[in-house]
């Protein structure tokens, strides 16, 4: 598959930082062509009864969102959000809005020496902690990556070194977020978004393999002891896409109690990046419509059914989280938006899967803050009535 039809925001925002404002707001189903959303009304309410727990009762994370652009950018936090930083009224914001956990992507290499031990900076690292502490005591689970290590996907010469660099970070934050302060059902540990380039299919099984046994053998102190294990999450390789999770190999000591599947999903990538400015042709898309025909669905049921395929073989029964999803607002349709959003988020559900919307804040937000109100169209989607 083309690597610029898999392509997603985290990854794009890495090389040119463009943050665009979301525009959403509910209004007409049809677009300028006139054309209509066929969409049917059920996938807007709740059809498998994720409302009562968040998706709690049917999966480990229920629904989310990414807390995205904020820690995952080059220098400091209010770097990508035009000066906002993540405040604990936000998390407030994503509870009461229904949402039972958020994903904060980190580019902690951004904040740590390059040579060993590979210190992480103290005062980013409580500050990542401080928001962490936030979210959990809003009631919120929260996942913590490492974001955005472009040199350790650019930098082929040098792969040893930094992969190095990324169990050091790791063994550091064993160390700050243990088990006795921060139990497993609150806080997981994801190794690495969207490996790619130097980091391949052999190169990411055999870090996983590395950064699990770092994880639980050399750090079982604090991450694999008498109070819990430490949950992981675990993309695939390519850019997290859903087809390589044939290629996945895990070690013997994941499974399904320790072990969370995350795959990303842009697709139609014509529909979720029209007009992106960091895409290159991503101009000739500008009003590509998602209407949810019959032919609409059936591409994104072959994604998902692939996932279920995978994770439907013995020994496997993973809770699979669709870790990132979302379109570009400037110029889709808030009406397509709304229901290409809703089918993905139901259909996960109809699977329980859990999924992280990708993102509250920026250009794929689903929160303005301008306005300071969740954009019609996106909540919608994502967190329907109650009513079947």
């Amino acid at each position: 598959m083309e690597l610029t039809r898999l392509l997603p925001l985290t990854a794009v925002f890495a090389t040119l930082g463009i943050i665009v404002a979301c525009g959403s707001s509910s209004g007409d189903s049809g677009g300028e062509d006139g054309a209509e959303v066929v969409l049917d009304e059920a996938y807007y309410s709740d059809v498998y009864s994720w409302n009562a727990s968040r998706g709690l009762d049917q999966s480990f994370l229920g629904r989310g969102i990414n807390m995205g652009n904020y820690f995952e950018s080059p220098t400091e936090e209010g770097e990508w959000n035009g000066g906002l930083t993540i405040q604990a009224s936000d998390f407030e914001n994503i509870y009461e809005a229904g949402f039972a956990s958020v994903r904060i992507p980190v580019r902690w290499n951004a904040h740590a020496d390059d040579a060993a031990p590979y210190t992480i900076d103290a005062t980013f690292l409580n500050r990542v902690q401080e928001v962490v502490d936030e979210a959990i005591q809003q009631g919120l689970r929260v996942i913590i990556n490492t974001h955005h290590y472009n040199d350790l996907f650019d930098e082929a010469d040098e792969l040893d070194h930094h992969t190095a660099r990324l169990l050091g970070i790791w063994d550091q934050l064993a160390a700050r977020f243990t088990l006795a302060n921060y139990p497993e059902d609150q806080l997981v540990f994801e190794f690495l978004n969207e490996p790619h380039a130097a980091v391949g299919i052999n190169e990411w099984n055999a870090m996983v393999a590395d950064l699990i046994e770092q994880l639980w053998v050399d750090n079982a102190a604090t991450q694999n002891n008498d109070l819990g294990q430490r949950k992981v999450m675990i993309g695939t390789a390519d850019w997290g896409g859903p087809f390589k999770l044939p290629d996945l190999e895990l070690p013997a000591a994941a499974n399904a109690d320790n072990t969370i599947i995350t795959v990303h999903f842009y697709e139609p990538f014509e529909f979720t990046h029209q007009g992106a400015e960091w895409v290159p042709g991503a101009n000739s898309w500008i009003g590509t419509r998602w209407l949810g025909t019959a032919s609409q669905q059936q591409v994104l049921f072959d994604y998902l059914d692939a996932v279920s395929s995978w994770n439907d073989q013995p020994g496997r029964g993973f809770e699979v989280n669709i870790g990132e999803f979302g379109v570009y607002s400037q110029h889709s349709s808030p009406q397509d938006q709304r229901a290409w959003t809703a089918f993905i988020a139901r259909e996960s559900e109809k699977r329980n899967f859990s999924w992280h919307y990708w993102e509250y804040s920026s250009g794929f937000g689903a929160f303005d803050p301008q306005a300071d109100q969740w954009r019609t169209a996106l909540i919608e989607g994502l967190i329907p009535t109650d009513l079947p």
